[in-house]
């Protein structure tokens, strides 16, 4: 009986092994077909994973079978598996750190043009000569090294196959290194199971078919590929962003955020985007709820519970800068297998029927009813703001119309109400917008006007009163306005005092007009 050596026997392992590796691979992608996962990564791995199960296969045929006349028709089968193996693999570590970064994972498909290349080169001699057996020129064809057929065509492509797995490496440990509060152990086994590719990679590509070290790498192979799976199947938190990324989501006309279970905001929709960019100095992606929160007030919230970490909550939120009002409903994402908790979705509802309540109110409170200005209540109130010194000189027009008690009482309140109107509207069209005008009473208005000086205020209220005493929709009685100027040129001058001042000159006037008629 021929004793077997253990050359043999390894090389009859190695065959088993790759073909465990194709048998593996071929069971990864029944059970990645089956989850039914949106997730990116796990499209991205099945790419990997054929790549690596091609590998197996052609490489169990030969050792199993280890003949030098079927070598020349196997070993470019393997090479061109291997060659997409790396680039596979990086798309798919950029497809699990950056799920959210649909157009850099997309453009990430020109990668696999070198590999078309380097395939199309090693399978053409082959194809070749299968043709020349089935025509039965030539029975056997001595095996060619694929190092001494294609020279630097080979060392290019173990140069890109291993640059394209160190840069999906160094992406991954990226991930741990940025933001170590969202590095699960899922990332950890990632990393880890990176390092054996590349591992195997240099097996492969320098040590000999026959080398004794040479069964390792199926080995590898398969530890690398379950490790993989076993992260992308039980590390779904990483990867809740898929529970929401949907095209239903991108529609939703009101802001909506994901949460992971360390309150991290990690995906959002077109609407939340605008509340994301008013966030100075922080990242788009990976930043805490409560950054987010900060720009509202929070209302009917137990101040106990707001640092809590509380699921299913509601609150009424109010933005701070425009004053717009949100009900914000939180509620957990479970896993549908096991019901563990995986992280949040918030959503932000605007309340656009209590914004108009509260605008009403305002309005009612600060406004007046008939000219829509402001009202003697909001007056009183800015005077006890402090004032920007960048808006002096300060100009103050008192303005009191003529002959409105005569206009009300002869012709009735609702020609009064046309007249005090026409005033306004004129006092309206000659000063700019930032200007504010104030209806004190019946018959006055106050107008203040930034960067004005006293020069220019006099123009203003001469122009108006011109332009009133044109109106002739009230006889027998003219219209008119009688108005004081007065200015503060710097904030040192006590603002009262100019409003004494205004009004003051305001009666001057009102007596030169009585003076007239």
């Amino acid at each position: 009986m021929e004793r077997i050596t253990l050359l043999q026997y390894l090389t009859a392992l190695q065959g088993a092994l790759r073909a465990i590796v194709f048998l593996c691979a071929l069971l990864l992608i029944i059970l990645c077909v089956n989850k039914q996962s949106h997730i990116p990564a796990f499209k991205y791995f099945l790419y990997f994973v054929i790549a690596m199960g091609l590998w197996g296969f052609f490489g169990s045929i030969f050792f199993i079978y280890p003949e030098d006349t079927i070598l020349p028709y196997i070993s470019p089968f393997i090479y061109a598996a291997m060659s997409f193996s790396g680039p596979a693999f990086m798309r798919f570590c950029f497809s699990y750190v950056f799920p959210h970064k649909k157009t850099v994972i997309k453009s990430l498909q020109w990668i696999f043009i070198f590999p078309c290349i380097f395939s199309l080169f090693v399978l053409l001699p082959p194809l070749q000569k299968y043709s020349i057996i089935f025509t039965n020129e030539i029975i056997y064809i001595p095996y060619r090294d694929i190092l001494e057929q294609y020279g630097f065509l080979f060392y290019a492509y173990i140069v890109y196959s291993y640059g394209t797995a160190l840069i999906g490496s160094a992406v991954l440990l990226y991930k741990v290194i940025k933001y170590p509060r969202e590095a699960t152990m899922g990332s950890k086994l990632a990393i880890v199971a990176s390092l054996l590719f590349i591992g195997q990679n240099m097996l492969v590509s320098f040590y000999e078919h026959n080398n004794f070290f040479f069964w390792i790498p199926p080995i590898i192979v398969t530890i690398c590929m379950v490790l993989l799976f076993f992260t992308l199947y039980y590390d779904t938190s990483e990867q809740i962003i898929v529970q929401g990324q949907s095209a239903l989501l991108e529609t939703i006309p009101f802001p909506v955020f994901i949460l992971n279970k360390n309150n991290i905001i990690i995906h959002f929709n077109k609407t939340g985007k605008e509340f994301i960019a008013s966030i100075k100095n922080k990242e788009s992606y990976f930043f805490k709820k409560k950054d987010l929160l900060h720009q509202f007030t929070i209302f009917e919230t137990d101040p106990s519970q707001q640092e809590s970490q509380n699921h299913d909550s509601n609150k009424i939120l109010q933005r701070k800068d425009d004053k717009t009002l949100f009900f914000l409903q939180e509620h957990e994402i479970t896993h549908e297998e096991n019901h563990k908790n995986q992280g949040d979705i918030m959503m932000m509802f605007p309340l656009t029927s209590i914004q108009a309540f509260f605008t009403t109110l305002e309005n009612k409170a600060f406004r007046d009813s008939l000219c829509q200005c402001y009202n003697r209540h909001f007056l009183e109130l800015k005077l006890n703001q402090q004032i920007s010194p960048e808006i002096f000189p300060i100009s103050l027009m008192m303005c009191d119309l003529d002959n409105l008690k005569k206009i009300n009482d002869c012709l009735g309140h609702t020609k009064g109400d046309e007249y005090i109107l026409t005033c306004y509207n004129e006092i309206c069209r000659h000063i700019k917008k930032e200007s504010l005008v104030f209806r004190l009473g019946g018959d006055e208005f106050l107008v203040i006007l930034h960067k004005t000086t006293l020069e220019a205020a006099q123009t203003i209220a001469q122009n108006i009163e011109a332009k009133v005493a044109q109106h002739q929709n009230f006889d027998p009685y003219t219209a008119g306005i009688s108005i004081g100027v007065s200015t503060a040129p710097s904030p040192s001058t006590p603002f009262a005092d100019c409003l004494t001042l205004a009004d003051e000159e305001m009666y001057k006037i009102k007596a030169k007009h009585k003076e007239h008629l």
